[in-house]
Formats: structure tokens, sequence, C-alpha cells
């Protein structure tokens, strides 16, 4: 156990971690880790669309900079069509958060999050784990393993490094952590 527990907290300083909150469900699933096939067929179907639709978009938006300023205008508006294919995607993903396993994060990177939990979560145990960024910018399924819980006066401090994550997910955790990052620099330089 003792090794499993190093080996899950050098997992989780492999990756830049952010202070700051956004929606998650945590579900215990009294089950061992699945395999990655395993993984692969629970991912609930809007995840997988929400991950697709991410992928075309910016797959779209390199080839249209490609062919230079003829492409502004058609550029905006496909960023439009994007836009209102996110807010739909954002709604029907909305409908995947169940309020019984619903937390904020206090911290959350590409290898994994903390958060605050209700009740206490033994080390090593397997989390299923949805997270909902903010601003329509995606939605990730995974699940985790505990690493920590601590008492806390507010709960228990939980640490969970991802175990069976997409790459794409993982990605745009890391994008979505570093975008946070800049904004709270931002903010702390406006403040000087």
């Amino acid at each position: 156990m003792d090794t499993e527990l190093q080996q899950l907290s050098e997992a989780f300083s492999q990756f830049f971690k952010v202070e700051h909150a956004i929606a998650i469900n945590i579900q215990p699933t009294h089950s061992p880790l699945p395999d990655e096939t395993q993984f692969q067929a629970a991912i609930p179907e809007p995840f997988l669309l929400a991950g697709n639709i991410g992928q075309l978009n910016i797959s779209a938006l390199r080839s249209l900079q490609r062919l230079g300023e003829l492409a502004e205008e058609l550029a905006h508006y496909l960023q439009q069509q994007a836009h209102k294919l996110d807010l739909l995607l954002h709604y029907v993903l909305r409908q995947q958060d169940l309020a019984e396993y619903r937390y904020q994060t206090l911290s959350y990177g590409g290898a994994g999050l903390t958060f605050l939990a209700r009740e206490a979560l033994v080390p090593l145990s397997v989390l299923e784990i949805k997270l909902f960024l903010a601003d329509n910018a995606g939605a990730v399924f995974c699940y985790g393993q505990v690493l920590s819980c601590e008492p806390d006066a507010n709960g228990y401090l939980t640490q969970v490094v991802f175990m069976r994550i997409r790459d794409e997910d993982r990605e745009l955790l890391v994008r979505a952590s570093l975008q946070q990052q800049a904004r709270q620099l931002k903010q702390k330089a406006a403040e000087r």
C-alpha cells in the first residue's frame, strides 16, 4: 500500500495545479480501477461528444488560419456557430451533473484535483469523476484514486489522482489550469 501511495503521490506532482473552484461530481465506485477498455466503454456519450466537438473546432480554425485574410469573415462565422454548439452541449452536459455527487474543486490540473469531501474516503479507493469547466470550456469524465483524505474544519481535504483519463481530456485540463493561472496573475497585477 505504501508503494502504491508513493506512486500516486509522484503522479499527482507531475502536472501544474491551479487553485480554483470548478464544478465536479465525485462518486465512489466501490470496485477496482477499470482497465482501459472498460473505461472507454463507461464514458457517457455527452462527454465523448464534447471532446470531439472541441477537437473539430480547433482543427477547423487552424485550417482557416492558413487561408489568410480572406478567411477572416468565414472564421468569425464558424466561431459563432461553434459557440452555439458549445451552449447546446453545455446544456446537455449539465444534465450529467448530479446534485448528490456535486462538489467544488479547491485546485485542479492535469494530474488530479483537491476538494473537500463530506465524508472520509479511503486512500487508493476508486472514484468516478466528472469535471465541468467554466465558461463552456468543456467537461471531462475520468476515474481517479484517492491519494489522501485528511479531516478539515469544513469536511475532509481530499487529493485525487486521475488514473483513467483520455489524453485529449488531460490536455484540456492542463490548458484550462494554465489559462486560469494567467487570469489570476492579470488580476493580481491589476490590483497592484
